[in-house]
């Protein structure tokens, strides 16, 4: 396959030199034992084992392990630092300065590795977000019961807020839809707009709305007083 630029086993020193070659040129997949940290909104640790690591071209950091759809570790759109430790360690940084955050994985003995050239065609969808942010604009009430809408598309100092709603008891409602699954980072992109407008001294709830969620973004939703509703397009 033209594709596929390298593959084969390498020791932690190679490693470092194809991710440093290679990174934002062509999609990085390698099987190594490894360990992780994850500092930044929270903290995290995975002691050292054998995982899946990917490095896609736009900086996106993915690590799984044996079972589940989701990785154990992320990171969206990152500078990515290889060094060599030595002879047997490497270690893979994946750096972002907003919000603050690094994951570091350190790797330890040989890794299979493949590098390809994969494409970036995108996916057809039939009906949009902005189609569900129709229907959703037209019937609130799904979204939650007694609420009417404000306004639609509304302009922050941290992005465009899909819909405002009032609830029955008089309360603004930040609601963010997602056409696909939705990950921690829209949770978190919703918990702004709210903070946003609890700052301006209104009662502000907000609900984040997908046809389904991650787990790091329920727990996060949960963390600060937020919702999530399930909602599949087209709406039934």
């Amino acid at each position: 396959m033209r594709e596929v630029l390298v593959s084969g086993e390498v020791d932690p020193p190679d490693l470092v030199e194809l991710v440093s070659k290679w990174f934002r040129k062509a999609t990085i997949i390698s099987i190594s034992r490894c360990s992780i940290e994850y500092s930044g909104r929270a903290t995290s640790t995975a002691r050292e084992a054998p995982r899946l690591i990917i490095l896609k071209k736009d900086g996106t950091l993915l690590i799984h392990e044996a079972v589940g759809r989701d990785p154990l570790n992320w990171q969206p759109k990152s500078e990515i630092y290889a060094r060599k430790v030595d002879d047997e360690t490497a270690e893979i940084r994946a750096v972002r300065t907003s919000p603050k955050e690094e994951v570091l994985v350190r790797v330890r003995g040989r890794s299979w590795i493949l590098i390809a050239d994969l494409g970036s065609v995108g996916l057809s969808l039939f009906g949009s977000e902005d189609d569900l942010v129709d229907e959703l604009s037209r019937n609130p009430s799904l979204i939650l019961g007694g609420a009417t809408l404000i306004a639609r598309e509304v302009s922050t100092p941290y992005g465009r807020v899909d819909l405002l709603l009032r609830d029955s008891s008089g309360n603004l409602v930040v609601v963010e839809v997602k056409r696909s699954r939705a990950d921690v980072e829209a949770a978190y992109q919703l918990h702004r707009y709210v903070e946003y407008y609890r700052r301006l001294g209104l009662n502000t709830t907000g609900v984040l709305v997908a046809p389904e969620v991650s787990g790091q973004a329920v727990k996060y939703l949960g963390d600060h007083g937020l919702r999530f509703v399930k909602l599949k397009y087209p709406l039934k």
